[in-house]
C-alpha cells in the first residue's frame, strides 16, 4: 500500500468550426452551462503540444535561500500575487508577484491556536490566504505577510475542501459522514451545518488514495467537483448538486465494469493501459483534460483540449522532440489563457519548438535566468483558434 502511494505521488508529480469562420462569429457562439457529455476517443491522432500554441509568456520564480521550490501545485491568483505550495510534504506556502519575484514564504506550522499542523488544501478569498487541515478539520486563515485572522473547526472531515461564498465544498474520498453515512461529496452552510449530501458511497473499499491536488475548483458562483477515479464533474452552486460535464472515453474507461475499490486493483492500476483518472481545467470557454494511466505503456496518456463554444476536441501529445514524457503540467486558468508550470531543465527544449514571435518573457525574467536556476516556471500560454 505504501508503494503504491508513493507511485501515485510520483506519477502526479512527473507528471470545429470552418477555417473561413470570422473571429466574430466565434465569439457570437454562446457557451451554456447544460449538462454535455465529450467523446474523448484514444485513438483519434494525437497534435504536438507546440503546434497548437498561438503565444506564450514565460515567468521565472526567483530563487532565494527562502524560495527554494521542487514543484509548483495548487496554483491560487490574486489581483498582484501568484500563491501556491511546492510539496505535499512540506507546510510552506509560497507567495511571489506576477513577474515572478518572491515576495513571502508562510509557515504557520505547529500545534497553537493560530497554527496549522498540515496544509491539506489552500485557497485564496481575496487578499486572504485559507489552509485547510483535514486530520484537524479546521480551516485557518492568514494575510500574505503571514498574519493570524481566524478559525474554524468543520463538523466533517473532507478529504478535500474548498470555500465559497462563505460555505465550503467537500470531497469525501470515502470518509463517513455521520460516522456512518458514506458520501462522494457534501456540502456545509455559512453555519457550519451540514446543507447536502451527494452521490451515496454502495461499493466496498479496502485502500485509500487520494489525489495530492484538489478536485475542487472555483467556477461562476460556486465550484466543481471532480474525484478520483470518475469521468463526470458536477456543478455545486446555492446548494444545487448537478452534473455538469462528463467525460466519455468508451472502452479505454478502466472503471467500465462495476469494481469495488480493493488492494487487488491497485497494482492492476499501475499495469493497465486503461484510463482509471482524469483532471480538468474548466474555464468559461475551454476545458483541459489530463488523464491518468498505468505505467506500462509506451506513449505517456493523453491530455485534451475542448473548445466549449464549438465542441472541437483535440488529443494532445504533451512530449517535445527530445523528452520522452511530458514536460509541461496545467495549473489554471487566466482568462483565455492556460497556466502551466514546466521544470527548469525542460523550457530550452519546449521554446526550441516556438518561433522567436511566439515567446514573450515577463518582465524579470530571462532563458538565461531559467536555467541558472532549479526553480520551475511558470507559463501563460493561448491557444490557437480554428
Amino acid at each position: 500500500m505504501k508503494q503504491f502511494s508513493l507511485f501515485f505521488l510520483l506519477l502526479l508529480v512527473t507528471f470545429s468550426c470552418s477555417k473561413n469562420t470570422s473571429e466574430e462569429e466565434t465569439e457570437a457562439v454562446v457557451v451554456t452551462d447544460d449538462f454535455k457529455s465529450y467523446r474523448l476517443d484514444g485513438d483519434q491522432p494525437q497534435e504536438r503540444f507546440a503546434d497548437l500554441i498561438e503565444s506564450v509568456e514565460v515567468v521565472r520564480l526567483e530563487e532565494t535561500d527562502n524560495s527554494l521550490l521542487a514543484y509548483v501545485r495548487n496554483l491560487q491568483q490574486t489581483k498582484d500575487y501568484l500563491v501556491f505550495n511546492s510539496s505535499t510534504m512540506e507546510s510552506d506556502v509560497f507567495v511571489f508577484d506576477r513577474n515572478g519575484a518572491f515576495v513571502n514564504k508562510i509557515n504557520r506550522q505547529g500545534d497553537g491556536p493560530e497554527e496549522y499542523q498540515a496544509v491539506s488544501n489552500i485557497w485564496m478569498e481575496s487578499d486572504t490566504l485559507a489552509v485547510y487541515t483535514s486530520s484537524k478539520k479546521t480551516v485557518k486563515r492568514y494575510s500574505l505577510e503571514g498574519d493570524f485572522i481566524s478559525t474554524v473547526t468543520l463538523p466533517v472531515a473532507g478529504a478535500h475542501v474548498h470555500g465559497y461564498n462563505g460555505a465550503y465544498a467537500m470531497e469525501m474520498n470515502y470518509s463517513p459522514i455521520n460516522d456512518t453515512s458514506y458520501y462522494r461529496y457534501a456540502s456545509l452552510g455559512k453555519d457550519l451545518q451540514l446543507s447536502g449530501m451527494y452521490l451515496p458511497v454502495d461499493n466496498k473499499m479496502d485502500m485509500w488514495m487520494s489525489l495530492s491536488m484538489n478536485p475542487i475548483s472555483p467556477y461562476k458562483d460556486g465550484v466543481t467537483l471532480l474525484r478520483m477515479m470518475s469521468d463526470t464533474v458536477y456543478r455545486l452552486s446555492d446548494n444545487q448538486f448537478t452534473p455538469f460535464i462528463h467525460f466519455d472515453f468508451g472502452q479505454d474507461w478502466y472503471w467500465n465494469e462495476s469494481r469495488d475499490l480493493l488492494q487487488a486493483f491497485g497494482g492492476a492500476m499501475q499495469t493497465t493501459d486503461k484510463l482509471w483518472s482524469v483532471h480538468a481545467q474548466i474555464s468559461i470557454k475551454a476545458i483541459w483534460v489530463y488523464t491518468f494511466s498505468g505505467v506500462s505503456q509506451e506513449k505517456a496518456p493523453p491530455s485534451y483540449l475542448i473548445d466549449r463554444a464549438t465542441g472541437q476536441i483535440r488529443s494532445v501529445d504533451m512530449r517535445t522532440k527530445d523528452k520522452p514524457k511530458g514536460v509541461a503540467v496545467a495549473m489554471d486558468w487566466d482568462d483565455d489563457r492556460l497556466i502551466f508550470t514546466v521544470q527548469s531543465p525542460d523550457m530550452r527544449s519546449f521554446l526550441s519548438e516556438l518561433n522567436e514571435d511566439q515567446i514573450k518573457f515577463r518582465q524579470g525574467t530571462t532563458l538565461e535566468e531559467i536555467e541558472s536556476s532549479e526553480n520551475p516556471v511558470l507559463m501563460w500560454v493561448k491557444f490557437k483558434r480554428e
